[in-house]
């Protein structure tokens, strides 16, 4: 007999890690407040934000701010670089929390922090063109809102480094979609489609 209670218990245990695995990390509400710098390539990150917005049928919802206060409180900063070292087009610099405390693991967490640093080069050193960029910024803003990269034929979060999607698709609000259903079932459940 309690070799299956211990049994239950267990497939129990794996279903709710299971079912929580793909959703984490992820912020805890919306809307997100986002420091955008004062220079032009703001304003192309901005969009891509906006089109998120957009595309995601009210789950995802920003209010943007410039000042220098903004920037050490905001949920998300946008900062621009000539060039990363790493060479990729962006990087994401995620702070995490668990409850009342700051974890360094992403297992069970929420996103409390994270700052978008873009590229203005790419790894041989030439400008991005708007277009570039703008396709970057899609990308850095799905991950930033925790929608992993997709095994999908096309989207944003294809995550090839193609960077040539300009556009959310269905795959990307579905993924999204994914990854929020479980923090306000009540709220989400108009949004399936």
């Amino acid at each position: 007999m309690m070799k299956k209670i211990l049994l239950v218990l267990g497939i129990l245990l794996c279903t709710v890690c299971s079912a929580n695995a793909y959703s984490l990390p992820r912020w805890t509400g919306f809307p997100l407040t986002v420091y955008l710098p004062d220079n032009p390539e703001a304003l192309i990150v901005k969009s891509a934000f906006e089109n998120w917005k957009d595309n995601s049928k009210g789950i995802a919802r920003f209010i943007y701010r410039k000042s220098n206060v903004a920037r050490s409180t905001s949920n998300i900063n946008i900062n621009f670089y000539n060039k990363l070292n790493s060479g990729k087009a962006y990087e994401l610099s995620e702070t995490f929390a668990t409850r009342a405390m700051y974890t360094v693991g992403k297992t069970n967490a929420y996103y409390y922090h994270v700052d978008i640093n873009i590229s203005l080069r790419d790894k041989d050193g030439n400008l991005y063109s708007r277009q570039d960029l703008y396709a970057i910024s899609l990308q850095a803003v799905g991950r930033a809102l925790g929608v992993p990269c997709q095994n999908a034929e096309v989207g944003v979060m294809v995550c090839d480094e193609k960077y040539n999607v300009d556009s959310v698709t269905k795959e990307d609000y579905q993924a999204l979609f994914r990854v929020y259903k479980r923090v306000n079932k009540d709220e989400m459940v108009k949004y399936r489609n």
